[in-house]
């Protein structure tokens, strides 16, 4: 098949949806497929700006894979586009300006995803959004596997709390610096970059157990997983709707710690992790408390999420990501 893949990020751009459609994109052609991706190059902040959905590409491709939401990357493809076979990853419930906003933009994105011959999504919480249309769900893949000669028990005494990912207002970090402010005697490390670094060192300026370590190596973000005790994801909103970092840090042993949101909270529950009350720093430095002052505990709990993690990534692998998605584009264009 010849795919046109459109996606709101691609590498080198990081986080959570251009892995996904890096990996995706790698295995497709790798099974004899060709795949060209597109995705907006001029970013200012939250705004992305493209003329991808006015561009002309005739009738060279078999169909669209179109990643969202991304207002209005991809509801103007869905509006334009439609004449194409398109198969949309709706990847979250967008949350941006205003709750009022949100939700208008919200309804009139359900409403042009009808156009879309396919919806994936990563959980059923977010399937049950698309009741009575033509939905799979397909758990997203970890491209770590379980590590050889690691016993959780042998992580460092001194309780780590670790975050990976964006620094971007939806992502909660400055809540996760403010638990940090509440708990001394536990260290706070940030893994990761963006546009709110600087902002987010002055707030944590006085605080000696908070440490931003910046963009990492997959083989420096393996070394963290190994020495933390929590990995945890302080998301405010549902601009986050799984947290594959979750299941990575898992696999190391590091209990699973974040926000309860739809699809997030899916996530953790099948890792045996802890749930918090979005926005609240106290709830977050509450689940930290317990888990640090109970080292019994916080080892039983660890072994339980590296078991469920070690289960999923066996039944999850990368392979079985791109091996659905092919299924799921032959259905569509047959």
């Amino acid at each position: 098949m010849n795919i046109l893949m459109i996606s709101p990020d691609a590498p080198p751009h990081k986080g959570g949806i251009s892995r996904l459609v890096s990996l995706l994109r790698k295995g497709l052609e790798e099974r004899g497929h060709q795949v060209s991706l597109v995705h907006p190059t001029v970013r200012i902040k939250e705004l992305k700006f493209s003329t991808i959905p006015f561009c002309r590409y005739n009738d060279k491709y078999d169909l669209i894979h179109l990643h969202g939401p991304t207002p209005f990357l991809s509801d103007l493809t869905l509006l334009i586009k439609s004449k194409f076979p398109i198969v949309y990853t709706h990847h979250a419930e967008a949350s941006w300006l205003s709750e009022k906003c949100s939700e208008i933009y919200r309804r009139i994105h359900h409403f042009l995803v009808k156009r879309a011959r396919m919806i994936i999504v990563h959980s059923h919480d977010y399937a049950r959004l698309f009741r009575g249309l033509t939905v799979a769900v397909v758990p997203m893949p970890c491209p770590f596997r379980p590590p050889k000669n690691f016993e959780v028990e042998e992580k460092p005494y001194n309780f780590t709390v670790l975050y990976v990912g964006q620094l971007r207002p939806f992502k909660g970090v400055d809540l996760f610096i403010k638990a940090a402010s509440m708990l001394k005697d536990v260290d706070f490390v940030i893994a990761g970059d963006g546009y709110l670094r600087p902002r987010l060192i002055d707030v944590a300026n006085d605080l000696r157990n908070v440490r931003f370590v910046g963009s990492i190596s997959d083989d420096e973000l393996l070394r963290l997983y190994r020495s933390a005790h929590v990995i945890c994801l302080p998301s405010k909103n549902t601009t986050e709707a799984y947290g594959l970092v979750l299941i990575e840090g898992a696999l190391y042993g590091c209990v699973p710690v974040a926000s309860n949101l739809m699809g997030v909270r899916e996530n953790v529950s099948q890792l045996r992790g802890c749930l918090f009350e979005p926005g609240s720093d106290r709830s977050l430095a509450g689940k930290i408390r317990m888990l640090s002052s109970k080292r019994e505990w916080w080892l039983n709990l660890a072994r339980r999420s590296k078991q469920a993690a070690d289960k999923y990534v066996s039944m999850y692998p990368v392979e079985y990501y791109v091996r659905r998605h092919e299924e799921i584009f032959t259905s569509v264009c047959s």
